[in-house]
């Protein structure tokens, strides 16, 4: 009887080159060479599938119409199934029916016999799909494993109980082990984001997967995509680490988890939302590392350093920070009331939530269920002697009153409002219903901040210039300053190759004197109070921005990114939040667009660079180029490619350093790396599979087996994000 390879051949569905090509990578796999030919794409699986029906005169089975009996499933553990391809639909009197790609695999059910007890009687199906049901039916813990396999840990992440200042662990896992991959999956998202400092974590069910989205420095970074069959236990896991209700998924749920890791505890507010494909989770990290509560962290340079502490050691009155969320307001806060502390004063706060806790200051949560508003926790706070006070948000006529008439009693007030400016929270305030002797005897700064990013120290600073229309744009501040040249960062890998690390404040203080009391008073229009502001020396935000320019803090486009200049003219960029809002309308629509692969070479020889350019671009791939492995670092954090070719002797960092940095990531953990090299040596070719590559390929090449080496690395990717 023929072989079924020697059908394949000779109905010229492989060649003799491709057979002999795929026998010597099997030397080294120890993998079947069906499997091998398939994966290097020398042959169609429906092709294989067919001709083993024809030849051993068997119907193909697809396994979506089955229906698969869990007592069935029951009999072989996953490994198994796994280890021989095979999945068990049924029993039908002694015998366990399964599905297999390769039914006369003699050995196979010899083996499934003596495990299952059971005579075995094989159907066939393709590969694929028995792996695919495989994955759905055991709920597999492989592709995760296949997410971490090349991730060094760097620490452990535990959890630990409200109040419990020891830090003592406990399991709060209800739906895996402390093992299992989807935990070890979830805390390694944690600690990677605590370690890329981020301030938000997006867990985001789509349609095909769950992606993961990390905001750093304000800005959202797409990190990893996670097969769909984990969402359910990706939320049951977040839920009940935030002592959520895991049977409620129709409506928003907020929690809170407190964690060790990288030896501090660090406060993780947790909320969902249902949305179309599921619950999205967003974690908002509180590590008392990256918070600023000293003054002098804040970003307030010469003059505005000196008029907000003058306002601060104010015995009364109030203090108001304005801007939208997430522009700093309340670390603001928290760095004057860190700085006012003292033994003889009483600090208390009411807050929703709170986001640091201060030693020395008495700090109150917000809790509507039982009727602990600002209005009435203000109240109650007014009768514990308070000297200093902290309102979390003034949001209504009541709070806004209380807060107000407790400033000209004796007490120094903070408190935030939402507006665009400052001059435009007197505006405010009479909208909510204030009387305007009140407004103007209470006040004594307003201060409006927005967030820039900060250049990186750590880079080479590069000379730049902007574009023209910014230049035109912040013409009389630039000029005020005398900006002549104009700096931004190079990247490096402390700031993933951004240019940027870390926000500061820009400021506007807003000071009232007696001619401001007094248009206040009378009601005067908004614009006549900012002229008379500016007359005062009220500096705008765009003109603090560009005094940062000029020191060499920050960037043009940052400081355009936030900051109106005094004609009002409209930001030249979105703000993160507009642009956050359009990508997650806009993403089923991104998703129509078909994806073109993006493959990144790495080699410091131009003429290998030339030779693989063009042999990729003519299979249809896009490709990218760098010349050592600091820029290969450098592109595949910004460009996230789906596979690198990557050299090892180069100058400025080697191969195997750049492949340890990219398995050090997460967001690049998962790109499959191919070593093409003049290295020959084992040793080498052992280094660089220890440090992470995914293969291995030595100089001289032969393009064809190298693109089918390609195809391979990229279909098993492929099939992983699908399965």
């Amino acid at each position: 009887m023929k072989k079924l390879i020697d059908v394949l051949t000779e109905e010229g569905l492989i060649t003799e080159e491709q057979l002999r090509e795929a026998k010597e990578k099997q030397a080294g796999a120890q993998r079947p060479l069906l499997e091998l030919l398939v994966e290097m794409g020398f042959l169609k699986e429906e092709d294989l599938v067919k001709v083993s029906s024809k030849m051993f005169g068997m119907p193909i089975v697809p396994l979506d119409t089955e229906t698969i009996d869990p007592k069935a499933i029951e009999m072989i553990s996953y490994e198994i199934v796994r280890r021989y391809g095979v999945l068990p639909l049924r029993i039908e009197g002694e015998a366990l029916v399964i599905a297999t790609s390769d039914p006369m695999d003699v050995i196979t059910m010899d083996d499934l016999r003596v495990i299952t007890g059971m005579r075995i009687k094989p159907v066939l199906s393709s590969k694929t799909d028995v792996l695919v049901n495989i994955e759905k039916y055991y709920n597999s813990d492989e592709i995760i494993y296949d997410l971490l396999k090349n991730m060094v840990e760097e620490t452990t992440v535990e959890t630990i109980r409200e109040g419990e200042t020891g830090g003592k662990p406990f399991d709060t896992s209800a739906t895996s082990s402390a093992g299992s991959p989807v935990v070890k999956l979830f805390n390694r998202i944690l600690s990677d984001a605590i370690k890329a400092r981020a301030s938000d974590i997006h867990i985001e069910p789509q349609k095909s997967c769950v992606k993961v989205r990390y905001r750093v420095d304000g800005d959202l970074r797409d990190i990893m995509e996670i097969p769909n069959n984990f969402r359910l236990n990706i939320t049951a896991r977040a839920k009940v680490m935030a002592d959520m209700d895991l049977t409620e998924s129709r409506k928003p749920q907020d929690g809170r988890i407190y964690i060790l890791a990288y030896n501090r505890k660090i406060d993780l507010r947790v909320a969902t939302i249902p949305v179309q494909y599921g619950e999205k989770i967003v974690f908002r990290i509180l590590d008392p590392i990256q918070a600023k509560i000293e003054l002098g962290e804040l970003g307030l340079v010469g003059g505005e350093m000196d008029l907000f502490k003058e306002a601060i050691k104010t015995p009364q009155g109030i203090i108001l920070m304005t801007g939208p969320t997430s522009s700093g307001k309340t670390s603001t806060i928290y760095a004057a009331l860190n700085y006012l502390k003292s033994a003889v004063k009483n600090i208390v706060t009411i807050e929703d939530p709170i986001e640091y806790s201060i030693n020395g200051i008495n700090q109150m949560q917000l809790n509507p269920v039982i009727n602990v508003t600002f209005a009435t926790g203000l109240r109650s706070i007014l009768r514990q002697d308070p000297n200093v006070i902290f309102v979390g948000e003034i949001r209504d006529e009541e709070t806004a009153d209380i807060a107000f008439k407790a400033s000209l009693t004796g007490h120094l007030v903070f408190s935030t409002l939402h507006t665009n400016s400052a001059v435009a929270s007197i505006t405010r305030l009479l909208d909510i219903g204030l009387e305007p002797y009140l407004i103007a005897s209470s006040i004594v700064l307003i201060v409006a901040q927005r967030l820039v990013k900060r250049i990186c120290s750590y880079c080479e600073k590069e000379e730049y210039e902007p574009d023209e229309k910014l230049k035109k744009k912040f013409k009389v501040y630039i000029n005020k300053y005398g900006v002549n040249n104009f700096y931004r960062g190079v990247g490096c890998e402390k700031c993933e190759f951004t240019g940027y690390l870390g926000r500061m404040a820009i400021f506007s203080l807003f000071k009232f004197n007696t001619k401001i009391k007094e248009l206040v008073s009378s009601k005067s229009p908004e614009n006549v109070i900012f002229e008379e502001a500016i007359k005062n020396g009220l500096r705008l935000l765009a003109e603090a921005g560009v005094e940062k320019v000029a020191k060499g803090m920050t960037t043009l486009e940052e400081v355009a990114r936030v900051a109106e200049t005094l004609e009002g003219e409209e930001t030249i960029k979105e703000s993160p939040e507009v642009k956050e809002a359009k990508e997650m309308i806009g993403v089923e629509e991104v998703k129509k667009v078909k994806k073109i692969t993006k493959i990144l070479i790495v080699d410091d020889e131009e003429h290998i660079l030339n030779i693989l350019e063009l042999r990729l671009n003519g299979e249809g791939y896009e490709v990218i180029k760098a010349s050592n492995g600091k820029e290969a670092v450098k592109c595949a954090v910004r460009e996230k490619p789906d596979l690198i070719i990557m050299d090892i002797m180069m100058p400025e960092m080697n191969g195997f350093e750049a492949t340890k940095i990219l398995r050090g990531k997460l967001e690049t953990a998962v790109i499959p790396i191919v070593m093409l090299t003049a290295k020959k040596d084992e040793q080498s070719e052992l280094q660089g599979l220890a440090f992470g590559a995914d293969d291995y390929v030595v100089k001289p090449f032969d393009g064809k087996r190298l693109l089918a080496r390609i195809k391979m690395l990229l279909n098993r990717r492929y099939r992983s994000r699908t399965e």
